[in-house]
């Protein structure tokens, strides 16, 4: 392990952490250096992966947000505090913080991963930031693993909209099938950026004639984006 430790940029690690008021010394990084242990890493140089830990850290990071949001939104029902953390801790979120904090940077990866863009894979990088939760958890605390969602994630929650909550499709599908039964189709009608800055483009159908169009960062967002189009030409 104390060889294979060497591989972790110990240094920057602790840039990132005293950013982010965590001060305290370390006198074990064995889990800093699971959590960035990618599984092709792992299996090239016989050590245990990161799965677990992003296990942990998932849970960790749903507790905390569901615990924020809880407190800070009293009167928000159920069902909306559930979409409130859908939104703030999925995939396209997790990467979001974890290229904050500049997680890709300590991710260690196997030769054959790294070679084909591994380190800039959405899906490597956002399970990266669960995994990087997993160990500060078990290296310090709860109280530190707070400290960074309360610069990284909690801010973003408090800038909400009701209009994040409006599901315009279902209200869309509800309207059209009051007088006709045929469902509607959202289809990708254009989409254009880098791979993981794609911007999507769709329109929803019925009996094959456009209703409306949405531009977003995500089929779902775009989708949306074209029912909420659809009823404002719909609905008088």
């Amino acid at each position: 392990m104390a060889k294979n430790l060497q591989q972790l940029n110990i240094k920057f690690l602790n840039e990132i952490l005293r950013e982010y008021g965590i001060n305290k010394k370390i006198d074990n990084y064995e889990y800093f250096y699971l959590a960035f242990s990618h599984s092709t890493f792992a299996n090239e140089h016989n050590v245990c992966s990161n799965e677990r830990i992003e296990f942990l850290g998932d849970s960790i990071l749903n507790f905390t947000t569901a615990e924020y949001i809880y407190h800070t939104f009293p009167n928000l029902p159920e069902g909306k505090m559930t979409k409130l953390r859908a939104t703030y801790v999925c995939e396209d979120a997790n990467f979001s913080y974890a290229k904050i904090l500049h997680l890709e940077e300590l991710l260690l990866l196997g030769k054959g991963e790294e070679a084909s863009g591994g380190r800039e894979k959405k899906a490597v990088v956002a399970d990266l930031f669960e995994c990087f939760l997993g160990a500060v958890y078990l290296t310090f605390g709860m109280n530190e693993v707070k400290m960074i969602l309360n610069k990284i994630v909690f801010p973003n929650i408090k800038h909400i909209s009701n209009e994040q909550f409006f599901d315009y499709k279902t209200k869309l599908q509800e309207y059209i099938q009051a007088d006709h039964g045929n469902p509607l189709e959202y289809v990708v009608i254009n989409q254009e950026g880098r791979p993981n800055e794609k911007i999507f483009t769709m329109a929803v159908l019925h009996d094959g004639i456009k209703l409306g169009e949405g531009v977003g960062k995500s089929k779902k967002e775009a989708s949306q984006l074209a029912a909420k189009d659809a009823l404002a030409k719909l609905v008088i």
